[in-house]
């Protein structure tokens, strides 16, 4: 397989310097964020709550004080069991796909104006079994069709897995194309090698990897960019990065969510019994 030269200067310009500290959401374990996404120039996050009181969705805003964090209502009846990842949909400003660790994905429209969501329905992953546990969802819009992507996330000396095929939003069906097995470097121990994942615009694929020893820490993470999407005769095809070294590493806390901002990444954490925090890194 020929690799684009693309990649490899991408790689080496990825290199993420902090330019803010931790922000605290809240300390209480059900404010902890398995998955975040900028949906209309707001921060929205989810949460792999599991009782029917806690919530599973919510909205996090800037004060002068620091972060504030409102729970939004789950717009149907039936609650997920978990929601593991949150991705908005290119080119929509309303609309974004929320993920159960067992691939079913629901289709969420935030209204602003009045602080709520809309439910469209869900769409499921096919061919998802135990002990797939899913943890990242991508999406990127090629022409009028979307090419997904989701992430398995594997246990330490047990690679994660990358997954990716085509959403049909009409039809609310996915067709998988192909897979490729996914170990990190780093952390390298009590390893989870997706705990999310992301697409750009151009196709690139980037993913968090996490170290999750217990509820108590220690805890640790690493941002990767691992490879492009690309179409070539008709075809999606992925370029893995060889060489892959952590573009940026947290030495102290679990990301579980990620999104892309102006020249960076809003990361925010599943700190399990420390609640949850969001940090921005940017792109030297």
């Amino acid at each position: 397989m020929i690799y684009p030269k693309s990649l490899f200067l991408l790689a080496l310009l990825c290199d993420l310097s902090a330019q803010e500290d931790w922000l605290l959401v809240g300390e209480e374990r059900s404010v902890a964020i398995s998955g975040i996404a900028r949906v209309g120039g707001q921060t929205i996050v989810v949460h792999d709550n599991k009782r029917e009181y806690e919530g599973r969705i919510g909205i996090v805003t800037e004060s002068g004080e620091g972060l504030k964090y409102r729970i939004l209502e789950w717009p149907d009846e039936t609650l997920p069991f978990d929601v593991e990842a949150l991705t908005a949909i290119p080119g929509s400003v309303t609309d974004m796909i929320a993920m159960e660790s067992q691939g079913k994905c629901h289709w969420l429209v935030f209204d602003q104006a009045k602080m709520r969501l809309a439910y469209n329905g869900f769409i499921q992953i096919p061919k998802i079994k135990w002990p797939t546990n899913l943890e990242g969802f991508g999406l990127m819009k090629v022409g009028d069709k979307f090419l997904a992507a989701w992430g398995h996330r594997g246990k330490s000396k047990y690679p994660g897995k990358l997954f990716w095929g085509w959403l049909v939003f009409n039809s609310r069906t996915v067709e998988a194309v192909d897979s490729i097995e996914i170990s990190v470097e780093w952390p390298t121990e009590h390893v989870r090698h997706i705990a999310d994942l992301k697409i750009n615009e151009f196709g690139d694929c980037w993913i968090v990897a996490t170290s999750d020893p217990g509820d108590d820490g220690p805890f640790s993470s690493a941002l990767y960019h691992i490879g492009r999407f690309q179409i070539e005769d008709n075809q999606i095809n992925f370029y893995q990065i060889l060489s892959r070294k952590p573009a940026f590493k947290f030495e102290t806390h679990k990301v579980e969510g990620f999104d892309f901002i102006d020249n960076g990444i809003i990361t925010a954490t599943d700190d399990e019994n420390f609640g949850g925090s969001i940090k921005t890194v940017y792109f030297k």
